[in-house]
């Protein structure tokens, strides 16, 4: 959740290098070219594509089937005939078995998907199916796919979860070391959308990288939308090193895309967002990583916000030499908002539209940076760049 530093601002001059940083106008970076070409553009995420089902595996087309292929021991494919998988209980991948549908999105199953277990050599696939539940209780822990334990390396391909508002993960990846998720797309689910967090600030020295490529998110938020007060209703959850690429998320009751835990040199590129109270939001602890050619909707109330170095974290920074760039904001309060204590973050070659307080807010941060920006579309009255705390600002 967003927290609220509550001591007054002052305007403060930044300086770094022993040279004065360029905060105000910089419009003309934009005849110049430097916001050309890289700069952001709409998102579409391929979508489940088209594949060749192997030949040589296990041919299922029944549930019961279906759990008698995945007890096997030894690794092995299995193919799924066109129809719908149910059950009371869910389908239990432990062995690192590969599940393809038969017929892109043919294969229906009507109860979730665990890859990994207590033992196992991990390695599990999934690809081609569609996963849609309605009842928790057919789940691993609320998930639609839940990856853990001995889920290495896992792989989910060309797949559509649907939780119908009572799930509350698509993807709960508790073991990401490793996980590859491409062209997966995902509606409905109170609480997360795609969470990838080991949900341990170690490691990130030791965890293996993830890759998630073309995920379309849409519709996370809880019955009352807001009511996790920001420790949920995220679309798309990051807590471990990775690189994210070509993400639109719609319609997440609190923040579109959330970083932190162990989110260290992560790579974020085209990435679409709106319907959201945050855009992207840093928490601790995101450090050493790039977010480039996001595309930040009206929808939105702050585009990326970095949030405050509070007591309960030893007052340690949350964001820590990222940087944002080539990025489009037409957020309605605010752009970027830099909290107090963010070290080091810099916002370049990036265009700002319609804020109404501010393109970017810099409270009380350390050798922060701003340049080569296009403030030229803002609202009248906002600045360019404040150094005030954003609830200086009164929303109408």
């Amino acid at each position: 959740m967003l927290l609220l530093g509550l001591a007054a601002a002052a305007a403060v001059l930044f300086v770094a290098g022993g040279e004065e940083q360029r905060t105000q106008g910089d419009a003309g970076g934009a005849e110049r070219g430097q916001i050309g070409s890289r700069a952001a553009r709409p998102v579409r995420p391929g979508p489940p594509a088209r594949y060749r089902a192997p030949r040589r595996g296990i041919r299922v087309a029944t549930a019961r089937g279906l759990r008698a292929a995945l007890a096997t021991r030894s690794r092995r494919t299995i193919v799924l005939a066109p129809g719908t998988y149910g059950g009371r209980r869910p389908f239990l991948n432990e062995h690192g078995h590969s599940l393809y549908a038969a017929r892109l999105g043919r294969a229906v199953l009507r109860a979730g998907l665990s890859i990994g277990g207590n033992t196992g050599r991990g390695g599990g696939r999934v690809r081609g199916v569609v996963i849609d539940v309605d009842d928790p209780r057919r789940t691993v822990g609320g998930a639609a796919i839940a990856v853990w334990g001995s889920g290495r390396r896992s792989q989910i391909l060309d797949t559509t979860v649907r939780g119908h508002s009572v799930l509350s993960a698509g993807v709960e990846a508790r073991r990401p070391d490793g996980l590859r998720i491409e062209r997966l797309q995902v509606r409905g689910f109170t609480d997360f959308g795609v969470l990838i967090d080991a949900n341990d600030p170690r490691n990130a020295e030791r965890s293996e990288r993830f890759t998630v490529k073309d995920v379309d998110i849409a519709g996370v938020g809880r019955s009352v939308p807001g009511s996790s007060e920001g420790r949920a209703e995220a679309c798309l959850w990051i807590g471990n090193p990775g690189s994210v690429r070509r993400v639109r998320v719609r319609s997440c009751a609190w923040s579109g895309v959330w970083t932190g835990t162990a989110a260290r040199g992560c790579r974020f590129a085209e990435l679409d967002i709106d319907s959201a109270r945050t855009g992207v939001y840093l928490e601790h602890f995101t450090r050493d990583s790039t977010f480039r050619r996001l595309w930040i909707g009206p929808g939105v109330r702050v585009g990326l916000a970095a949030e405050w170095a509070a007591p309960e974290w030893g007052r340690e920074p949350a964001s820590v030499n990222n940087v944002i760039e080539d990025s489009r904001f037409e957020s309605r309060l605010a752009g970027v908002y830099l909290d107090e204590g963010t070290e080091r973050t810099t916002v370049r070659r990036s265009t700002f539209v319609n804020q109404q307080w501010a393109a970017i807010g810099d409270y009380r941060g350390s050798g922060n940076a701003y340049y080569a920006n296009d403030y030229r579309a803002i609202a009248p009255g906002a600045e360019a760049v404040s150094h005030e705390h954003l609830t200086s600002f009164r929303e109408g």
